[in-house]
């Protein structure tokens, strides 16, 4: 039997992109689990439920290597584990992963078992590497927008009796607008909102 499993790492980010590419492969939705699962957590309730409903010969497909685990020694782990049990694993992004290293450390012995463990071991690198890099591009990439005065998030509902107080700083030219919004943690379109509300109030 097929199952699916997704991972993103943060509430901000959504799995569209791999549930597609597994329900494309052949997976039916219901039977793909899905988690939201930061570094610091460490139950992932989707994958454990999956986990129970593994048997010997069932197959689990990724989009790619890095979403079964947060770390190298996890992910190697869970394949490991998968290898033990007799249950299959199909990498979307590595076409050459069942065949070429599960399946030579399933079914060889002496240097090709080592050589496929030692190939595992350096993609796993890689791609602990690679997430490493997204994950600091994107940092940076968001601590810049800030400096910028670029807000995250959903914006706090701000009163209009409280933005009265901005709002005659901002037109005495006492407050310019990044100030109130960085004051009032809004994003721009929120500030000029709350100006045209003024104006219509007015």
């Amino acid at each position: 039997m097929l199952f699916g499993y997704c991972r993103v790492s943060t509430n901000q980010q959504n799995c569209e992109r791999q549930i597609s590419a597994i329900k494309k492969f052949g997976v039916n939705e219901r039977f793909i689990f899905t988690d939201i699962a930061s570094g610091k957590s460490i139950e992932r309730k989707s994958f454990l439920e999956m986990l129970s409903f593994l048997k010997k010969g069932d197959t689990v497909v990724v989009k790619e290597i890095d979403r079964l685990g947060r770390n190298r020694k996890e992910i190697k782990n869970i394949i490991l584990d998968f290898i033990e049990k007799d249950i299959e694993l199909i990498c979307l992004d590595m076409p050459y992963f069942k065949e070429l290293i599960l399946e030579k450390i399933k079914n060889s012995e002496g240097f090709l078992e080592v050589m496929a463990n030692a190939l595992l071991d350096v993609i796993l690198e890689i791609a602990e590497q690679e997430r490493k890099k997204i994950l600091n591009r994107t940092k940076e990439g968001r601590e810049k927008a800030k400096s910028k005065g670029i807000i995250f998030g959903r914006p706090g509902k701000i009163s209009l009796e409280k933005f009265t107080f901005y709002y005659k700083k901002y037109m005495t030219r006492d407050m310019k607008a990044c100030e109130i919004q960085k004051e009032l943690k809004i994003s721009k379109q929120t500030f000029y909102n709350y100006i045209k509300k003024m104006k219509v109030e007015k």
